[in-house]
């Protein structure tokens, strides 16, 4: 599916780019680690949970604006993420079968760090208009958008008689959200500074902002490219009524790089 999204992506945007409309994009690395608890509210894990401290690594995006010569069109923003971390989860588990309990209470594991993997891919579509952009002030873009997103948590252990026991969760789930944007470009420098955030509206609460610079050069008469190196936080705190068999607190926080074309 991830793959389909983003050759959807690319596909579209050839299109766009052939029918004279500006196309801004970009791809890097987001350099991140994951923060939080996480609570199984399935049957079979009543009361379970794991505090997690994941090792940071860089993580691929990329994103997308479009732009139409008609002002009463909004733009269109498309933005990918994936984030997966590994490292140690402090676990606490309860569960229906008692051989497994007894087995894991009695090798000492229970409340113990386990070995963890965490996987987000977040996709984020978005419309928004944008004023103040012919002004010497910063411009403001407000808008509204949908995130797709699904997760995989796995704690697992390698020891005798249970030896690849794997505990954890798998899901997905989809929210809208607000979508606020501001804009300074310093033309004397190439240079631009920006800010986002969203805020999503479910019964989960999950914000997400960021802020960045970037340098550009030109490359040819239709086209600019750059540089981008910027901040990003997330925090994710997930309802029972979004997945299925977990709650979640979950924060995320790093720094950016990435190589960005502007094609008009």
């Amino acid at each position: 599916m991830k793959k389909l999204y983003l050759i959807l992506l690319l596909a579209t945007l050839n299109t766009l780019m052939a029918n004279d409309y500006e196309v801004d994009m970009g791809l890097g690395l987001y350099y991140t680690g994951a923060k939080g608890q996480i609570d199984y509210v399935g049957e079979s894990f009543q009361g379970s949970n794991a505090k997690a401290d994941l090792i940071p690594s860089g993580q691929f995006y990329i994103w997308a604006d479009v732009k139409s010569d008609n002002p009463y069109l909004p733009r269109a923003r498309f933005e990918y993420l994936k984030v997966s971390a590994d490292g140690d989860s402090l676990a606490h588990l309860e569960m229906d079968n008692q051989e497994l309990q007894d087995l894991i209470d009695g090798a000492g594991l229970n409340n113990k760090n386990w070995n963890s993997y965490l996987q987000h891919n977040m996709y984020d579509f978005i419309l928004y208009y944008d004023f103040l952009t012919d002004s010497v002030w910063p411009s403001l873009g407000f808008g509204a958008g949908y995130r797709i997103f699904d997760y995989i948590y796995i704690m697992d252990i390698d020891i005798s008689d249970i030896s690849g026991t794997q505990f954890g969760d798998r899901d997905d789930s989809s929210a809208p959200f607000g979508y606020v944007k501001t804009r300074y470009e310093a033309p004397s420098l190439n240079m631009g500074f920006e800010a986002d955030a969203k805020m999503y509206f479910s019964d989960s609460t999950i914000y997400d902002w960021r802020v960045k610079m970037d340098l550009m050069f030109e490359l040819t008469e239709s086209t600019t490219g750059g540089l981008e190196f910027g901040y990003r936080e997330q925090y994710y705190s997930l309802a029972g009524g979004d997945v299925e068999n977990v709650k979640g607190h979950m924060h995320y926080q790093g720094v950016f790089v990435g190589a960005i074309f502007h094609f008009k």
